[in-house]
């Protein structure tokens, strides 16, 4: 389900990164300012994660953006931020599948 960035809205990222969320913890029963590692989520999890969000927006993104930003609200926004072309973590960008 990759979507071209310059038609998503932020609010529609949140979401996207809700879905998928959803979608590898297996439960909805969390909010969006919840941390994904306090939700149940782990490292193993996170990968999958960061895999199937690069894979929506349409470009690999760094494993360390779940680890810095660990709710919905704060990594939709950091993805949103790279992919328009900032880096929000003031770190060479790296990537992994």
């Amino acid at each position: 389900m990759q979507t071209d960035m310059a038609d998503m809205t932020p609010g529609e990222l949140t979401e996207r990164v809700r879905t998928i969320w959803t979608e590898v913890l297996g439960r909805s029963d969390f909010s969006d300012s919840d941390s994904f590692f306090e939700t149940g989520g782990h490292s193993l999890l996170a990968s999958k994660v960061m895999a199937r969000l690069g894979r929506s927006v349409g470009m690999r993104l760094s494993m360390q953006l779940i680890f810095d930003h660990r709710t919905v609200e704060q990594l939709a926004g950091a993805v949103y931020a790279q992919v328009s072309g900032q880096n929000t973590t003031g770190r060479p960008e790296t990537t992994t599948a």
